[in-house]
């Protein structure tokens, strides 16, 4: 039987591959280096490929190999061609990380190299997405993360430094709503979340209006603008301060849960608002397709925000949009649109921004990434429990972000350790080593100390339980494949229901890049019909000018009479206001002054 070393098994997993060839590598349509089934597709050197599976070469002492699929199944590379060393194995770390996209990208087959697109996934910006491998590219330091669920990889940042992905601490989600302070400039929506004058949109919010965002963002730029807020009618984004107080602000208010029934009170109806405006002239905030809501109809809300001037907003139940009880016409007058008539307590309010905590499933994908066994869930202390291989327990409290360890400690015993308040980095490290601070593990006493024969040999009892050992080694072998199998179908169990979240997300970034196209297509409607008014207006100023110029060409510059063309006032000219003397046929513009010219010279 021939003796296979560890570096020569079959390795399924997740791998990474750096090119080190100086020529770059090309990828082979089956497991031999000749370029005789040599594809198209060639990595350059430094170029960062992945792996899932790693194959020897099965000719005894091949200086060819081991053999590398590529993730996405496009060919295969080699370790080693003819004894040079082509391709160096990466170190890939596990974990689970969450991301916010900056902009616009795909998934890609490789960490880098070839960007080759993965299945033709596309994230919007600002969706969120969890990673769980990460690989460091030698030569840049750029970190590229592999999407959980799948075989692709995204990049952290560019290499001109321009940041691909956000942390989730950057991000806030949710429904927020701000209004223009007192005092403050007009408030400018943005194309992106920066200030510039090439991304200003053509609408602005005044002074005490209110909008309604779903993304709250720390600025990408360090120049004291921000935080940026996403306005949720997809028309852009809005700053909550300039970094020149004198420029416009924001400041947040209160969202309320809760249940409000109201009537509709004005005669003509009151039409829902994208954002809580209650403005004439602001159109441009109705909704669309247009809603409207009909005097005595009743509709049932459950969100509230109060304004500063006194008019208090209500989203409908199921509806994207805001209604308003009064309309301010002064400043002392008002006239009643909605009266409420019953409400329920107040549920909840998103008047103070906080971390939060962590949902179950995001603890739950940390552990699974770590092959943690989980123990038990109390919903009620919010709190659950993982179990390691090496039986140390590592209790979550989900909502305050408290993670306790109990283990084994070397010297004292068994002991608890609580960290509070941790972040999802701090989470990763205590879930890949529970003794990350508590100092370095010990090891276990092996379980067989029997005293060896004076030539060495074991003896007759030490080779029965070596034996037995060997046995236990091979039943927990079997164990362990079934354990395996088991793994791999709760595996695929969590990544289906994974990918209701991922859809969910996908299905909202869908959405938004929706209404963002809608707004898009407003704007350039409304370009186009300034545009076509513009050129009409300027056609019409022509005509007229046109019309006036033939005018003037066509009057008698002495009596003022205005013919028909041109001809006609020359004829009538000629005939009317030129007198000619018959005799040297010399023209004057009088009779008077042709008589004169007759008695002067006899021309009688």
């Amino acid at each position: 039987m021939q003796n296979i070393t560890e570096s020569q098994r079959i390795k399924e997993g997740c791998f990474v591959y750096q090119i080190i060839h100086n020529i770059g590598l090309g990828v082979r349509s089956s497991t031999h280096v000749g370029d005789d089934n040599r594809t198209l597709k060639v990595y350059g050197k430094n170029d960062l490929v992945s792996v899932d599976l790693v194959l020897p070469s099965y000719a005894k002492d091949s200086a060819n190999g081991p053999f590398l699929r590529l993730s996405d199944k496009s060919g295969w590379l080699f370790e080693k061609k003819y004894g040079v060393i082509v391709a160096k194995q990466l170190p890939v770390e596990k974990g689970l990380w969450a991301f916010y996209v900056e902009n616009r990208m795909t998934l890609k087959a490789n960490p880098t190299g070839l960007y080759d697109t993965y299945y033709s996934t596309v994230y919007e910006p600002m969706q969120l997405i969890y990673c769980d491998r990460k690989v460091i590219s030698p030569v840049t330091k750029i970190a590229s993360y592999r999407v959980q669920g799948t075989d692709g990889w995204v990049k952290e940042k560019g290499d001109d430094g321009e940041l691909y992905l956000r942390s989730e601490n950057d991000i806030k989600t949710g429904l927020f709503a701000y209004e223009v302070a007192e005092g403050s400039s007009p408030i400018s929506v943005y194309s992106k979340p920066y200030v510039g004058d090439t991304i200003r949109l053509p609408v602005v919010f005044n002074v005490g209006e209110i909008v309604t965002c779903d993304v709250i963002r720390q600025s990408p730029h360090n120049y004291g603008n921000g935080p940026f807020l996403r306005l949720n009618d997809g028309w852009g984004w809005v700053y909550e301060r300039m970094n020149d107080p004198a420029h416009g602000r924001m400041r947040q208010l209160t969202i309320e849960e809760g249940n409000w029934t109201l009537v509709v009170e004005q005669s003509a109806g009151i039409a829902m608002r994208r954002h809580p405006v209650d403005r004439f002239d602001k159109g441009d905030c109705l909704c669309e397709p247009y809603v409207i809501f009909q005097q005595g109809e009743i509709v049932r809300c459950d969100r509230r925000i109060k304004s500063s001037g006194g008019v208090t907003f209500y989203k409908p139940v199921g509806k994207e949009g805001w209604v308003f009880d009064l309309r301010l016409n002064t400043q002392t007058t008002a006239h009643m649109m909605m009266r409420l008539v019953s409400s329920s307590p107040v549920v909840r309010s998103n008047s103070a921004l906080s971390d939060g905590g962590w949902s179950i499933e995001f603890v739950r994908g940390m552990a699974a990434a770590f092959e943690l066994t989980e123990i038990t869930l109390n919903e009620v202390s919010k709190v659950i429990s993982f179990q390691t291989d090496a039986n140390e327990r590592i209790n979550v409290y989900y909502t305050t972000r408290t993670v306790g360890t109990a283990l084994n400690h070397p010297n004292q015993g068994a002991t608890q350790l609580f960290r509070r308040r941790c972040s999802s980095e701090e989470l990763r490290e205590i879930m890949q080593n529970p003794r990350v601070h508590t100092g370095k593990g010990y090891k276990k006493r092996p379980r067989i100390e029997a005293d060896r024969h004076a030539y060495g040999h074991p003896t007759h009892s030490e080779a029965a339980e070596y034996i037995d050992e060997e046995l236990d080694y091979r039943n927990k072998l079997l164990e362990y494949e079934k354990q395996e199998e088991k793994i791999n179908q709760k595996k695929l169990t969590i990544l289906k229901k994974l990918k209701v979240f991922d859809d969910k997300r996908e299905e909202t970034a869908r959405i938004m890049k929706s209404k963002k196209e809608q707004r898009e297509n407003e704007f350039e409607a409304e370009r186009q019909r300034k545009e076509a008014e513009a050129q009409r207006i300027a056609l019409e100023a022509a005509r007229v000018i046109a019309a006036e110029e033939e005018r003037r060409r066509c009057t008698c510059n002495v009596c003022n009479q205005v013919f028909v063309n041109v001809h006609a006032k020359n004829q009538h000219y000629q005939a009317v206001h030129v007198y000619k003397c018959n005799h040297c046929y010399k023209e004057f513009s009088s009779s008077h002054a042709m008589n004169q010219h007759k008695n002067a010279t006899g021309h009688w």
